[in-house]
């Protein structure tokens, strides 16, 4: 009877709300809390009509079928949150259509308890409210730009928060840009990340012109133009290529114009599928437009003002005052980075040759150079004094030699002053950036102090600030800058070690070993600068000129009638991945002539650490390309047995630390699995470190055949290798 009567007032209650929902206007639906995921029981007709989905899609579902993309993950937890613990509540949230438009849903929670049988439902309204929430983003981002002028925002930031506005209220998907004309007449990019820089590149190709694209249109008739199939209309007839590339299909675009009417760029939008512009969507973006301008308007008349407080003008490179508020500005980021204080012996001779205007000249030409090289987005050039230009980079630590090296080729090509063409001797002083650093003053004396010992050296030099805390850092960091420079001027030595027969003594072949001698640091070890080229990323680069200097060397025996022998090379893990790893082996080996046969990989059995599958793959093809290939340090990682089944290598090589440790039985027995596991997988083990002779017979012993170690060669330069 209880059952029956909570059925009856359950049925009762819902009928009386179905009757109400005809009439009423609001959108709403109801759930059943006590159910399982609490499914939406009723919807009425402005519920449907809102969201677009007929109701028989909308009864038994939870709510949560309306979530994307742009859907705060937050707020529909917070939703449910209020529905669970039956209190009412108001929030906003960006729902979705059917056709996939996201839309501002203001939804009121409105628990109904039946008091007699306690059954719950609730009672949700649903209001779209985004015509409401597209004027407040227009106000919020005229506030916003303000503010951002006033803090110095550049242009581009300033006019991409237009785009991610409007993208917000458009199918996922949308892209928008802002371009403007230049004095050439041609498109260039003011705004729009959302789409590749490939497409910016293009399009500031292309002249403004009536019938190119929809952009054109608007921009010369100063009226909005919408495009709803791009694949066929006439505007977009010479440039589909960029339709069929980018995936586009509609696209509007509304023109700029300044204070005196006259188009200087378009705002534009632009979908994947088609889409016709409705009259409140024409209205909403229509009132970027203005916005749009004014920004560029006060945004130029700031430039200009910053211009002439922040610019030296016999160079026009930012001066000094600029360097310093800039500066502190950034460090405020707490990234890593550094400032460079770069001067030139030259600066003085062509001043007292030729006068202060010439210098000036001589500064404006280096920081050309300077702003036109591949420096970090947002990096600083300014003149600093007279003969000083300063820079200030923010960027990993592992990759200033890079960037300094950068610098330093800017003056690789002569400078002309007058009558004369000078090759220009760059003296830099460099303080390092840290997240703990704070103070701009203090950064600036470094890198002045660290400017004054470099320009006491003779050529070409760099100097970094040193102080005790940062000993180790500033080692690696001379090293990377250094080794940078030696593989750019290939000044990197190979040093080939044979591989011998443990029984006869003959050799069978070498493993190349890099090695370094450096004018400024004397010798390198190299197990301190192949650590550091794999921090700077420069281990890649590196073992290709191993790799270029064997396969020189190999020729060379060839061309002189002597004995080939096969060489091993070592490869990084960071470098056997890389996707120009094969090409440039094969590319090489085919440049010298040599049969890939000749050139065994010897690759660290971290590589099972790291992705097993792929490098599976990249076994088989050196395979198929007829290299060889070698694990080195085998039984010094965990997952060894693993995996090797799995590789098509050719030789393990048995890591020193077991062979000089063989007196030990749980040594000695992990060295005869490792033989007896190559011998039954038809590998070659290969003993690494051999230094006595009674390592030798044990080796023998056991079954290996070939080892290498100072018991038979030490490393040795290429001519010493070639009288073997």
């Amino acid at each position: 009877m209880q059952n029956d009567k909570r059925n009856k007032e359950t049925r009762i209650i819902i009928d009386w709300l179905q009757r109400l929902g005809i009439e009423f206007k609001t959108g709403f639906i109801i759930t059943n809390p006590e159910a399982e995921d609490n499914p939406i029981i009723y919807a009425n007709e402005a519920f449907c009509e809102m969201s677009g989905y007929p109701v028989h899609e909308v009864v038994g579902r939870n709510g949560k079928f309306m979530h994307g993309s742009k859907t705060d993950m937050e707020i529909s937890r917070q939703i449910r949150g209020c529905i669970d613990t039956g209190k009412a509540c108001v929030k906003e949230i960006i729902n979705y259509r059917k056709d996939g438009m996201p839309f501002w849903n203001e939804i009121t929670i409105q628990p109904i308890t039946l008091d007699e049988t306690d059954v719950k439902f609730t009672l949700m309204l649903h209001r779209d409210v985004t015509d409401r929430k597209r004027a407040e983003a227009l106000i919020k981002l005229q506030q916003e730009t303000y503010n951002d002028l006033e803090k110095g925002y550049m242009l581009s930031a300033l006019l991409q928060k237009a785009c991610t506005v409007v993208e917000s209220f458009f199918q996922d998907g949308a892209k928008c840009t802002v371009l403007l004309v230049g004095e050439d007449g041609k498109f260039k990019s003011g705004a729009g990340n959302s789409m590749p820089q490939q497409f910016h590149d293009a399009v500031s190709e292309i002249k403004a012109e009536a019938t190119v694209g929809t952009c054109g249109a608007a921009y010369f008739r100063k009226e909005t133009v919408v495009v709803e199939n791009m694949r066929t209309d006439p505007l977009w007839s010479g440039h589909q290529e960029l339709v069929e590339r980018y995936g586009l299909f509609s696209s509007w675009s509304v023109p700029i114009l300044d204070a005196a009417g006259d188009a200087i760029g378009t705002f534009g939008i632009y979908f994947k599928e088609e889409n016709a512009l409705a009259a409140a969507d024409r209205e909403f973006i229509e009132q970027f437009a203005p916005i749009v301008s004014l920004t560029i308007k006060y945004f130029r008349q700031q430039e200009e003002m910053m211009r002439l407080a922040f610019l030296d003008k016999e160079s026009d490179l930012p001066n000094r005052n600029y360097f310093m508020n800039e500066t502190q500005t950034l460090m405020a980021e707490n990234k890593e980075g550094f400032v460079a204080f770069v001067s030139t012996d030259e600066y003085v001779k062509v001043v007292d040759q030729y006068g202060h205007r010439a210098g000036d000249a001589l500064i404006r030409e280096i920081g050309k150079r300077f702003l036109l090289s591949p420096l970090p987005m947002d990096s600083l050039v300014a003149r600093f004094s007279d003969s000083t230009i300063a820079v200030f980079c923010l960027t990993p630590l592992a990759k200033v030699p890079d960037i300094l090296y950068v610098l330093a080729q800017c003056a690789a090509e002569p400078v002309k002053v007058h009558d004369l063409e000078l090759f220009l001797t760059l003296k830099m002083g460099i303080a390092i950036v840290t997240q703990t650093q704070h103070d701009a003053d203090e950064l600036i004396r470094h890198a002045d102090s660290a400017l004054s010992k470099a320009k006491l050296r003779a050529g070409e030099s760099i100097c970094y600030y040193e102080n005790e805390h940062d000993e180790f850092m500033m080692r690696d960091l001379r090293i990377a800058n250094e080794l940078t420079a030696a593989i750019k001027r290939e000044e990197i030595d190979v040093h080939l070690q044979p591989k011998v027969e443990l029984d006869s003594g003959k050799i069978t072949g070498f493993e190349a070993l890099a090695r370094w001698f450096s004018a400024d640091l004397g010798t390198i070890s190299p197990e301190v600068f192949i650590p550091v080229a794999e921090k700077s990323g420069k281990i890649r680069e590196l073992e290709q000129l191993v790799m270029k200097k064997v396969l020189c060397w190999l020729q060379k025996q060839r061309d002189l009638g002597m004995e080939l022998r096969q060489v091993a090379v070592n490869i990084s893990t960071d470098h056997f991945f890389h996707h120009s790893f094969i090409p440039y082996l094969v590319d090489i080996t085919a440049q010298y002539d040599i049969e890939p046969s000749w050139i065994r990989l010897e690759i660290t059995e971290r590589i099972g650490f790291v992705d097993i599958e792929t490098a599976y793959k990249v076994f088989n093809r050196l395979k198929v390309f007829g290299f060889t290939s070698s694990i080195d340090d085998f039984g010094t990682g965990y997952s060894s047995l693993s995996y090797l089944q799995k590789l098509p290598v050719h030789e393990i090589k048995i890591d020193r630390s077991f062979i000089s440790n063989m007196h030990e039985p749980a040594t000695m027995a992990i060295v005869r699995t490792i033989i007896q596991l190559a011998e039954n997988l038809h590998m070659l083990a290969v003993a690494e470190g051999i230094e006595t002779d009674e390592q030798r017979r044990m080796l023998i012993n056991l079954g290996c055949r070939v080892g290498q170690g100072y018991y038979f060669y030490r490393p040795m330069s290429l001519d010493e290798a070639n009288l073997l």
